[in-house]
């Protein structure tokens, strides 16, 4: 990473296991601005076979992974400046794919992701202890608007605002939370839901817009 500008750092705690050595790769963008890249792993990680590790030239990132937990393999963290914090005992599985764009992704412990997850904060994301991601759930804190005319879409405004999953839930299968989305605790979504905006603890999700369906506490 060198020759891009990107300065290195990393510190492993004991018993960390690289089942194959990671690809540590430099972003697209051509050399300029000093940047860096800093791991921390804790104890006992084990990074399965194809995990990616990439970081964008000119930005500033940190990969932090907790003790005991597991990454799948050909997961890729993309890191264009920011962070990806992930705690103690989580388990991502195979396929998933964790972005920054300058934001902040929290996982905290023991949470769970499934195959083919996408996590993708421009702001922040912030998903709470014991929460799980079924199999291909996006969570993303932006968007993408175009106004009708030939602009490129890329050049054009992606709002952004931050996006909580609280503490308990469970997210089932294609779910999408959407940018400003705040998911109360113990709840669950339902299965191809798309959440917009905020909800209380306790309450079943589903639809496109989600609607609570229920409180879970009812008989």
């Amino acid at each position: 990473m060198k020759w891009v500008g990107i300065r290195f750092q990393a510190s492993f705690g004991d018993g960390v296991v690289f089942v194959r050595n990671p690809f540590v790769l430099a972003g697209v963008r051509p050399p300029g601005e000093p940047g860096s890249l800093t791991l921390r792993f804790g104890h006992r990680v084990r990074l399965a076979p194809g995990v990616i590790i990439e970081a964008e030239p000119g930005t500033h990132s940190v990969l932090e992974i907790g003790t005991g937990t597991r990454v799948g393999a050909n997961t890729h963290f993309y890191l264009r400046g920011g962070s990806v914090r992930v705690g103690s005992s989580c388990e991502i599985r195979d396929g998933c794919v964790l972005k920054t764009s300058g934001g902040d992704i929290e996982i905290a412990d023991r949470c769970f992701m499934s195959y083919g997850c996408v996590v993708h904060a421009t702001e922040r994301v912030e998903v709470q202890e014991r929460v799980v991601l079924a199999e291909r759930v996006t969570v993303v804190d932006s968007s993408h608007d175009t106004d009708g005319s030939d602009m490129h879409w890329a050049l054009q405004p992606a709002p952004a605002a931050p996006v909580v999953v609280e503490a308990n839930t469970v997210v089932y299968a294609n779910a999408v939370v959407t940018m400003g989305s705040r998911v109360g605790a113990n709840s669950q979504v339902g299965a191809g839901a798309v959440v917009r905006g905020e909800y209380p603890d306790g309450v079943l999700l589903a639809g496109v817009p989600a609607e609570v369906v229920k409180s879970l506490d009812e008989d």
